[in-house]
């Protein structure tokens, strides 16, 4: 159920990043929209204005070119010249015209698209509260253990569960290889304890990419709240070559990241019911692979 619950999330916190990225796309959309409908609108009324003139200003008129030139050239270059900006000015309109069309269009396309996107993004958050609700079920299970029972199972594979546990749980390890690792690092080890909320980033609660992205991010580094968008960033490393910083993906297709800390330890926020911990990590239990950052 956790593996299930892990790669729900995942998929979620996808669908939320290409939702916002659509929902900037039709906010764009809808600006230049906005944008060309004003520019035609003002075309139009420009060129209203040179035929109205035309029509009432002996100076803009045929008949007035014939009256003020002083030759037949001259009223013919006359002429000709009112003719000219009649044409341009109505070619502009057919150009702002077809921009306020296209920009119609790329509204509606990007409309479409964000809706699209949305409605997966919905339809992944009912799915998750279906499985909130079974995994609420298998916590009242875990409710009518013993106080014995339900110890031990807290503390299976779990180094520590409050900040000030984790003082004197972690062993002294490596220094990490590079400043922004290190930040990222201190800033996990000070989340543990925090939350786990579904597709929250902080700074109250965190799901798993949402931690990773977080402890990057106080380094300066900018990560997607996406475990499968992680695992692309970076240089990816071999179990046995994990320092102090590397981020640790698990299932397949991957569904949960960590930040190793060092000493076989990582911090990982883990799944619904449960807060921000450090726990123990090894090559097997669903390890996918690993990246370093920096």
């Amino acid at each position: 159920m956790a593996v299930q619950s892990s790669q729900l999330t995942e998929k979620y916190d996808r669908a939320q990043t290409d939702v916002s990225a659509k929902q900037s796309a039709a906010n764009l959309a809808q600006r230049q929209a906005v944008q060309a409908a004003a520019a035609f609108k003002a075309a139009r009324a420009r060129l209203s204005e040179v035929v109205v003139a035309q029509y009432e200003s002996p100076a803009f008129s045929s008949t007035g070119a014939l009256l003020t030139s002083d030759s037949g050239q001259q009223y013919l270059d006359t002429v000709s010249n009112l003719n000219l900006i009649s044409t341009n000015r109505g070619d502009v309109v057919v150009q702002f015209d077809a921009a306020a069309k296209a920009s119609a269009v790329a509204k509606k396309s990007a409309a479409a698209a964000l809706a699209v996107a949305t409605k997966t993004r919905d339809s992944l958050n009912a799915q998750r509260t279906t499985l909130a609700q079974s995994i609420a079920k298998y916590q009242g299970l875990l409710a009518t253990l013993t106080a014995v029972q339900q110890t031990a199972y807290r503390n299976t594979n779990t180094v520590a569960d409050t900040a000030v546990a984790v003082k004197a749980a972690v062993p002294v390890t490596a220094p990490a290889p590079t400043a922004a690792a290190g930040k990222a690092v201190a800033f996990a080890l000070a989340q543990v304890g925090k939350p786990y909320v579904f597709g929250a980033g902080g700074p109250g609660a965190y799901d798993c990419s949402g931690l990773t992205s977080a402890a990057y991010a106080s380094a300066g580094i900018s990560l997607p709240h996406s475990a499968e968008g992680q695992y692309s960033y970076g240089t990816h490393v071999s179990f046995g070559q994990l320092e102090p910083g590397d981020l640790i993906f698990l299932y397949h297709p991957i569904g949960h990241v960590e930040i190793y800390i060092g000493g076989g330890l990582a911090v990982s926020a883990p799944t619904s019911g449960e807060n921000v911990k450090v726990i123990t990590v090894s090559a097997g239990d669903g390890y996918t692979g690993a990246t370093r950052l920096t």
